[in-house]
């Protein structure tokens, strides 16, 4: 069994282990059938998923097999979504209007208020299951992904999407301060709930609030809304846990890096390089930030030669890990799209050291 676990923890406190530790997301049918020796066909994802991460992982933090054929489901608010082998998409939203909205706020905020934190059954539950999940994952590590700060849990977790939302902040800017502080509030009792330190050494957070080359919002209105002051609680409480904490955003997130950083960020995944994130530059400017992903998924593993993979990588390793605080991945997740002689070119020059 390798020890992904000794890797991770050295390269995150700043020594360049044996080799460089490799996290990734794979949604890629050929990498997990290779990886996982087994076929996804429905009888039994879940394990090959879990194979596939423990033989050419050292962690994850997404295990989900495909979605079945014609599979739709229903979201926490209610929203209904189809599916297609490793997306989803809304089909009808519960509420498609600011009126409707503003409508069902008051009842929404005052239920998370009430909900209760968990209780130390409800946490040995949980350890109990990751401990097993690790367990199955030859040494690898899962892991944990607390609640997304509230603004990303809002437009995506509830689905009050960017065509309502510039609405309700202008006519209701109180209400939906409310909402995000009642959500900030119930994912501090979650991360109390699923944040242990005898499960993983580290807690991915989340909150995709860029594009391509800019953010969703200005950084004087994500202040407005209270994001780093969001981002510093979820940080405090992870590190209360001694849990070390990586931030992910997909998108462009150069302009409040800094404020991140001074919000108790210890990483930064995914170091999107198609929307301008340069991780040399980063390294660079931020020598101690722990760097996670960094490979470009979007042009150079599904488009590169396997030699351009090589090289690539190789310099990667040697230029942003030579003193640690790298776990070298992908810039999103490896997809469909990825031929599988360009990942295992990727995965064998990592295992080099």
């Amino acid at each position: 069994m390798k020890d992904s676990l000794s890797l991770i923890e050295q390269s995150c406190d700043g020594k360049r282990p044996s080799r460089i530790p490799l996290f990734d997301i794979f949604q890629n049918d050929a990498v997990i059938e290779f990886y996982g020796k087994g076929k996804l066909d429905g009888k039994s994802d879940a394990a090959v998923m879990i194979a596939a991460a423990g033989a050419a992982l050292d962690g994850t933090r997404y295990l989900s097999p495909p979605y079945p054929d014609g599979m739709t489901f229903t979201d926490k608010a209610g929203n209904l979504y189809a599916t297609a082998r490793w997306t989803s998409w809304v089909t009808k939203h519960a509420h498609a209007t600011d009126a409707e909205w503003k409508q069902w706020l008051p009842s929404h905020i005052e239920e998370l208020a009430s909900r209760a934190f968990p209780t130390d059954g409800e946490k040995m539950t949980e350890m109990t299951r990751e401990r097993e999940l690790n367990a199955g994952l030859n040494g690898s590590l899962f892991i944990h992904c607390t609640p997304s700060a509230a603004i990303n849990d809002l437009l995506f977790g509830y689905r009050c999407g960017l065509d309502v939302f510039p609405y309700l902040w202008m006519d209701e800017r109180d209400l939906v301060m409310r909402w995000l502080k009642a959500i900030t509030n119930d994912n501090l009792r979650q991360i109390d709930l699923t944040a242990h330190r005898e499960t993983s050494s580290l807690a991915m957070i989340y909150s995709d609030v860029a594009y391509h080359g800019k953010l969703m919002f200005s950084p004087a209105m994500m202040k407005e809304m209270l994001f780093f002051e969001d981002i510093a609680a979820i940080c405090d409480s992870c590190h209360r846990k001694g849990l070390k904490v990586i931030f992910h955003s997909d998108g462009y997130v150069m302009e409040i890096l800094d404020d991140l950083v001074a919000a108790g960020i210890d990483g930064l995944n995914p170091l999107e390089k198609a929307a301008g994130m340069d991780i040399y530059d980063i390294r660079r400017r931020y020598p101690r930030l722990i760097l996670v992903g960094g490979v470009d998924v979007s042009h150079l593993l599904p488009f590169g030669t396997t030699a351009e993979v090589r090289a690539e990588t190789r310099r990667l390793i040697e230029c942003t890990g030579a003193e640690g605080r790298l776990l070298i991945g992908s810039s999103t997740e490896v997809g469909n799209d990825v031929p599988l002689d360009n990942y295992r070119a990727f995965h064998d020059e990592v295992m080099k050291g």
